[in-house]
C-alpha cells in the first residue's frame, strides 16, 4: 500500500507540473527514470522496478525558463513541506510519501550554493555531469503526459561514473546495480546500443578514461566498445 499511495502522489505530481506548464520546462533524473523505462521501454520486462523516495529534477542549464511559474506554492498546496539547507542554500520539499528536489549542472568548480532559478522560485543543487543527462533527452508518453528523462545510455553511464564518487558503500551498489541491469537491457536492443556509442564517442578524455577504468572492473562489453571506438 505504502508503493501505491507513493506513485500516485508522485503521478499528482507530474499531472500537475504539466498542467502548469513546469514539466516541459525539467527533466526527470534519479531512480524514478526506471519507472518510465521499464513502463513505455520495456513493457516491464528487462529492467528493475527500483523506486526511491527522492524525485529529482534536472534544470537543464542550456534550456531558457519561457514561463514563470511558482513551483514551491504549487508543491504547498499538494502537501509538501519545504526543508532548507543552510550551508548550501539549497530548500527541498517534502512530503510523506516523497521528496521533491531540483538539481542543475556544475559546469565549474568553487560553487557550493545552489543556484536560484527565479522563473521557477526554486534553488537548485549543483552537480558534476549532470550535463551528461541533459545533453541527451528522451521525451515518454505515459496516461496522457509527456515527460523528458534521459536516454537510458546517458542514464547507465552517468551511474558508473558517479558510484565511483559515492561516499557510502549502499548508495555505490544502487549505483552499480542501476547501471548493469541498464547495461543489460542497451545490449539487447540495437537502437540503444548505436546510441550509447554516439555518446561515449562525444566524450572528453578525462570522461572516457574515467568510464574505462570503471568498465573493466564492472562491465567488460563497455571496455570493448570503447576500445573499437
Amino acid at each position: 500500500m505504502a508503493e501505491e499511495a507513493q506513485l500516485s502522489i508522485f503521478i499528482q505530481l507530474l499531472r500537475r507540473f504539466e498542467r502548469e506548464g513546469v514539466l516541459n520546462q525539467i527533466m526527470l533524473i534519479g531512480s524514478w527514470c526506471l519507472f518510465f523505462y521499464r513502463s513505455v521501454l520495456s513493457e516491464g520486462r528487462s529492467l528493475p522496478a527500483m523506486r526511491t523516495l527522492d524525485a529529482d529534477f534536472l534544470i537543464p542549464t542550456q534550456r531558457t525558463i519561457r514561463r514563470e511559474v511558482n513551483v514551491p506554492l504549487l508543491l504547498k498546496e499538494m502537501g509538501f513541506v519545504p526543508t532548507f539547507y543552510p550551508s548550501s542554500n539549497w530548500i527541498v520539499y517534502d512530503h510523506p510519501e516523497l521528496r521533491v528536489e531540483f538539481l542543475i549542472p556544475e559546469l565549474g568548480k568553487g560553487h557550493d550554493k545552489a543556484q536560484e532559478v527565479k522563473k521557477l522560485h526554486v534553488r537548485a543543487q549543483r552537480l558534476r555531469f549532470l550535463n551528461l543527462l541533459a545533453e541527451y533527452p528522451r521525451k515518454l508518453s505515459y496516461e496522457g503526459f509527456s515527460i523528458d528523462v534521459p536516454e537510458p545510455a546517458a542514464f547507465a553511464l552517468h551511474k558508473l561514473i558517479v558510484s565511483a564518487r559515492r561516499t557510502t558503500e549502499v548508495k555505490r551498489q544502487k549505483d552499480l546495480e542501476t547501471a548493469l541491469a541498464l547495461f543489460d537491457y542497451i545490449y539487447l536492443h540495437p537502437k540503444e546500443l548505436d546510441k550509447m556509442k554516439e555518446i561515449v564517442k562525444r566524450f572528453p578524455k578525462g570522461w572516457l578514461k574515467r568510464i574505462d577504468d570503471l568498465a573493466k572492473k564492472y562491465e567488460p562489453r563497455l571496455t570493448e566498445m570503447i576500445r573499437d571506438l
